[in-house]
Formats: C-alpha cells, structure tokens, sequence
C-alpha cells in the first residue's frame, strides 16, 4: 500500500497523518495543549476518512473534539484515557469503529451525531430539566452513557443513536444493570485480585448502589422513548435509597455529584426523594456551599408540600 506521511499544524495543534494510496487521509497522532479540537475534513485535498487507534490516547487536556463528516472509521482506543473529554461531535452515518473508542473516559457527558452536510450546533448542551431539553441534547447523553456507564459496544452507534429500537437496546441494557444483585461480582472481583470496588463487600454492594443509581438518574434527565413501566421502576429505586432509608445512596450521589445542579434536585424531590420526615436531615446534610440548593428546597417544601398553619391542626371543624 502507498502511504505518505505528513504532519499539519492548525490552530489546535499538530496533526499527523498519512495519505494511503494517494487517495485518502488517516489521522494518526495528535499534539497539542488546546482543550478543543476540530479535525479538518480535507487536507493536502484530499479528504480525512479515518482516525488510527490510539490517535488521542491520554490527552488529558481535551474537552471537546469534533469529527468531519468525511471520517469513515475510528480505530481502537482513538481517545482512550481522555479523562477531561466532554463533549464529541461525530457524523450520524454507518461507519466502522473500533473497541473501547472511549475508554476510561469517564467526563464524556455527551455525544454527538449530526447529519452529514448540515451545519453542526456545538453548544455542548441546553440547561433544563429531561423535558426541557433538546432532543438531540437527551440522544447525546444516552450515546455517551451506552459506551461509557454501560461499556456497551452495540450502543456505540451514531447512526442508530436516538431511534425506537435504539432506545429499546439502551433501555434493555440498562434494566439488566438495574436488576442484577448488589453483590453479585464481588466473588469473582476477590478471585481475580481487583480492587476497584474496595476490599469489603459493604464497600462493594454501595458502590454497585451508586452506579445503578447516576444511571436512574441520567436516564429520568433524559427520557425520550422512556416507558412509563421503566420511568417508574427507576423513580423507586431511587426513593428506597433516600435520606432516611437503610441505604442513602441517592441522596449521597445527589449532593456529592451534583450539589449545584438544581435539575437534579427539582427531578429527586418531585419523584419523592425529599420527604416531610426526612427534610431537616436533608438541610443538615448541607454546608453553607450549598446555599442556593437549601434556598430551592425550602421554596419547593413551601409550594409543594403544603406548609400548613399551626392553628389549622387545632379546627375542630
């Protein structure tokens, strides 16, 4: 095979690369600082059809990339180990890609898939609850979570991302997660020597906890296609590990993961994650850091919850 390489500096950074077969562009390697990259869709005239493995591999710096829609194939790895990496753009076509794209990724809140030859919107995501939402915000989070929270490789599919049997695959999926037993794996994590879960199987079954619950969560923030059986399933779950339960693993997430998003807190207390019994449990649990969540959760008490007068309880009406 005939192939030239070359490197091109843009104003992201140097990109290097090589024309095989005096046709066609592969993306090889990456060098830079910037915390955002668009890969061009032509260089040297001819048109950039895939990214090597490994291409991105551990750029700790990156945010955000974007893909030209003249990208065919992506290889392995391609932004493995990208921990700061948060929004993709890629172009929503039938493409080959290789295993565990995003590996270790953890930041990647979404993924984007746009029709080639339209314009791309790269705002990185509208503000809002589920409903309020953009639906192409809500496909975006749920691509970004089937190759990220449930590691599935199948739901790593732009082109099928946001569609009826899409959604039924991603919701299967995450019903299994649901489903499965608290401990179950622990055995196998002991025989094989891993310690990602900690040593005891208190430590493991809460950390299962709060993996099911950031995916309950994510997917009540995101519900298109969401039936009202599985919307329901994921509600409960998440109010049988509210403060004041046994497992408090809900409220934990809540406030150590999002302390500051109110369309987290306006989703838990609707749901009924904040209670009469346990409200003032709720507000001790909450520095003066969290002001403004306090100030939300006394407001929604009042408006919702019905403050009722004291002299009320006395009618003997």
């Amino acid at each position: 095979m005939d192939r030239q390489k070359g490197s091109l500096t843009t104003a992201d950074g140097t990109i290097g690369y090589t024309v095989e077969d005096g046709t066609w562009v592969r993306i090889t390697d990456y060098g830079g600082t910037d915390t955002e990259v668009r890969v061009p869709g032509e260089i040297d005239g001819y048109p950039v059809k895939a990214v090597a493995k490994k291409t991105f591999l551990s750029r700790k710096q990156l945010r955000k990339v974007v893909l030209p829609d003249s990208v065919e194939e992506i290889g392995d790895w391609a932004f493995a180990y990208c921990s700061n990496l948060e929004n993709v753009w890629l172009p929503k076509k039938k493409m080959k890609l290789g295993s565990r794209i995003f590996m270790e990724c953890p930041a990647v809140r979404r993924i984007y898939a746009y029709v080639p030859g339209t314009e791309r919107a790269e705002s990185g995501g509208k503000q809002g609850n589920g409903s309020g939402r953009d639906v192409e915000d809500q496909q975006a989070a749920l691509l970004a979570a089937g190759a990220g929270m449930l590691d599935t490789e199948y739901l790593m599919n732009p082109l099928e991302a946001g569609t009826g049997e899409w959604l039924c695959k991603w919701d299967a999926k995450m019903n299994a997660v649901m489903d499965e037993e608290d401990g179950e794996g622990y055995t196998k994590m002991i025989l094989c020597g891993e310690e990602d879960y900690g040593s005891s199987l208190e430590e493991f079954v809460k950390n299962k906890r709060k993996g099911k619950v950031r995916l309950a969560f994510l997917r009540l923030m995101n519900p298109i296609g969401l039936a009202e059986e599985t919307e329901g399933k994921l509600k409960e779950y998440l109010t049988a590990h509210t403060k004041g339960c046994g497992s408090e693993e809900s409220w934990e997430v809540l406030l150590g993961e999002h302390g500051h998003e109110q369309e987290y807190f306006e989703i838990f207390a609707d749901i009924g994650g904040v209670t009469e019994d346990n409200f003032d449990a709720i507000l001790s649990d909450m520095p003066g850091e969290y002001a403004e969540m306090k100030a939300f959760l006394i407001r929604y008490k009042s408006e919702k919850m019905g403050e009722k007068d004291f002299f009320d309880g006395l009618s003997l009406d």
